[in-house]
């Protein structure tokens, strides 16, 4: 009786091949080395032609979203920076994180090609295509995460916060009593409603060129400003109604790390199509044998997704969404691109 085919099977190996293609433990470890050497060497070289660029990058780019959703919210619009050192190491940060995003295509190369010095030629050459399709997927991750997932989840996470409103300060007897609070209600000397006098003007834009001291409230911005001399002084303006008992105030250097996790995050996530495709086309398991533990495989990822994503609801399904997503994308091309075990012969 002749032996059943291995789910993918592949061609006749030449033994010569065979040989070349086996590797020792020493040489698995140098053909690491050698890759990791090469991927920092990248690091290096991007981060120090974003040292200029990282200002722009940190203000414009990446603290964009997060001021954006702080004036939704009627919070503080700018960030903390709680050590005397702080702000000089998140420019650091900020150079390192951009040089590793410009350097992660020819990272990923370098892992690809690790993976691929274990291979044979015939399978050297579709890890190789694999290559630029790893990564437009971890780019497009990392878009996905700026584009749409950053600024949902600031918005549910600051809205929640502003979601607790102020008690009621007025004290009523007892408390004044407690307190030792004696005061008494005082005579109201301001002018009624609708008398004549002065105003602050109520403008939805600011005008072109006010006059020195004049004063208005940008009803867009929620800002109270004034024209000096100097410029013009703003301040930002709450509704009594609206105002939070909780101050979302945000340290720059934790919104960073918030920022670069999630953008790793989505960016591996995307990988799984290949992760899938790899997996079938090299034989490990068939496409039919995935399919039929579906179940399994979307709990890992779900579990994947709450292992690396930030600690919030939101963005637990935002990443396990697309990860589910990417995963049927993953089989669906795996059993299209992948041909099917012939049968087994008789005898």
């Amino acid at each position: 009786m002749s032996d059943a085919p291995s789910p993918n099977p592949s061609p006749v190996q030449d033994p010569t091949e065979v040989e070349a293609a086996r590797m020792s433990l020493g040489e698995h470890l140098e053909e690491l080395r050698t890759r990791v050497i090469r991927s920092l060497l990248a690091l290096v070289v991007a981060a120090l032609l974003c040292i200029w660029p990282a200002r722009w990058l940190l203000v414009n780019v990446i603290a964009r979203p997060v001021i954006l959703v702080l004036e939704r919210h009627g919070q503080p619009t700018n960030l903390l920076a709680t050590g005397p050192a702080e702000t000089l190491v998140i420019y650091i940060k900020v150079v390192l994180f951009c040089g590793a995003l410009i350097a992660s295509p020819y990272v990923l190369y370098q892992a690809w090609a690790f993976v691929a010095s274990g291979l044979y030629r015939h399978e050297k050459d579709w890890v190789y295509q694999l290559v630029p399709v790893s990564v437009g997927l971890f780019l497009a991750g990392a878009t996905f995460m700026y584009a749409l997932v950053l600024m949902v989840s600031l918005n549910f996470l600051v809205g929640f916060s502003s979601w607790f409103n102020l008690p009621a300060t007025k004290p009523n007897a007892l408390e004044r009593a407690l307190l030792g609070d004696n005061r008494t209600a005082q005579a109201e000397t301001r002018p009624a409603d609708g008398a004549a006098g002065g105003g602050i003007a109520l403008l939805n834009s600011d005008p072109a060129s006010p006059p020195i001291g004049s004063v208005w409230i940008n009803l867009v911005d929620g800002q109270l400003k004034v024209r000096t001399s100097e410029g013009i002084l703003e301040t930002r303006m709450i509704r009594a109604d609206q105002a939070s008992m909780i101050a979302t105030h945000f340290r720059l250097s934790e919104y960073l790390t918030y920022v670069l996790i999630l953008t790793l995050a989505f960016g591996f996530a995307f990988q799984i199509p290949l992760v899938v495709y790899f997996l079938v086309r090299s034989g490990i398991v068939s496409a039919d044998q995935i399919a039929n533990y579906r179940k399994v495989a979307i709990m890992m990822v779900v579990i994947f997704a709450g292992m690396i994503a930030p600690p919030d609801l939101l963005s637990h399904l935002l990443l396990a969404g697309p990860m589910i997503v990417l995963f049927e994308a993953g089989l669906l091309w795996s059993r299209r691109a992948v041909p099917k075990p012939a049968a087994a012969a008789g005898g």
